[in-house]
């Protein structure tokens, strides 16, 4: 393992880029917390720990990393869950499975977080460091960059994101934001905290017997109606061995915001940012549910995705009249702030 250090410090706010298993990785990091980029591989965020109680909020995927791995076939949803090592990926220009738009086959949840991004060092200061990462996707002529900041005895992580159209013509695309929590954060003591009352929505598909919803019903967060006809509290998180797997939207939000809550830990994590951006919340509730690919009841896991569009897949929201458009040179940015609360 190869390291660079931005500066001299081990102390305030401080960059590290180093090589983890051949692949670029930065740090950033200060007192409290600390957040580790994989960038040659969509520049997730693969760990986000909370140093005073050692915790860490992102989920590890079951699955061996497959770094340099030739799947045995291609799979025709895209080869998003054949590299996905769980964390936080960017979803973009589509998300879920894609099809074809503009002539480009487009894979579960996009072209970003498959992709190897650049990284500059904006700002390296004790008080304060900043990196701003960028991509350019292949299918689609977008530029994608998102910087991400730090200060001296703050828990939040501060982001600010463009999307740039260096196309010739107006293009549609989608948008997310995929941070699954797992790691030492998640238990049963959990609660997801939605301020208001969004409309929710389940999905049509069948997701298969280990699923508490019963699929296609509307309602008002956090209530629902399980297979079995009994009321259900979307707000609560079992555990492991319930094997649950639901996945279901949210609309109509009154904030921009979640958060979810450890009571065992007296710990939150959540987000904040422009419902009028990412105006969506879709949920990912596996609880050792889902039998088969890729998991195989393996998984422990909880995600609040901040979407721009639904239906998911890009061909879809195209023909709904939901997915947004950027016409030729034309750009949207926006920023977000994502915090751990510690009310111990």
């Amino acid at each position: 393992m190869g390291s660079k250090f931005f500066g001299v410090r081990n102390y305030g706010c401080r960059i590290r880029e180093y090589s983890a298993d051949g692949m670029r990785c930065v740090s950033l990091e200060n007192n409290l917390i600390r957040v580790g980029i994989l960038l040659d591989k969509g520049a997730d965020i693969f760990e986000y720990i909370y140093k005073p109680q050692d915790v860490d909020f992102m989920f590890r995927s079951p699955l061996p990393f497959a770094k340099g791995a030739i799947p045995t076939t291609a799979n025709p949803a895209g080869n998003f869950m054949d590299f996905y090592e769980g964390g936080w990926q960017v979803m973009f220009p589509g998300i879920s499975t894609g099809g074809c738009v503009c002539g480009a086959a487009l894979g579960m949840h996009g072209e970003a977080a498959l992709l190897a991004w650049d990284m500059e060092v904006v700002r390296d200061e004790a008080a304060e460091i900043s990196v701003r990462l960028e991509v350019r996707t292949m299918r689609f002529p977008f530029r994608l960059s998102r910087t991400l900041k730090l200060r001296e005895n703050d828990c939040t992580l501060y982001i600010e994101e463009q999307v740039v159209n260096e196309g010739r013509q107006e293009i549609s695309y989608q948008w997310g934001q995929h941070p699954a929590l797992g790691g030492s954060f998640l238990d049963d003591s959990c609660e997801i905290c939605v301020d208001g009352y969004p409309a929710f929505q389940a999905v049509q598909a069948d997701l298969g017997p280990a699923c508490c919803l019963a699929p296609g019903q509307r309602g008002i967060w956090p209530a629902a109606t399980g297979r079995d006809k009994k009321d259900v509290d979307l707000s609560a998180v079992h555990s492991m061995d319930s094997r649950e797997y639901r996945e279901f939207g949210l609309s109509e939000l009154k904030e921009g915001a979640f958060e979810v809550l450890n009571h065992r830990r007296q710990l939150g994590f959540g987000m904040k940012w422009d419902k009028e951006v990412f105006p969506y919340i879709w949920v990912w509730q596996m609880y050792g549910g889902g039998a088969g690919y890729p998991f195989y009841g393996r998984a422990y896991t909880l995600a609040l995705e901040m979407w721009n569009s639904l239906p998911g897949g890009l061909e879809n929201a195209v023909a709904a009249g939901t997915a947004p458009s950027l016409k030729e040179g034309e750009s949207i940015r926006t920023s977000y702030e994502v915090f751990v609360r510690d009310y111990k």
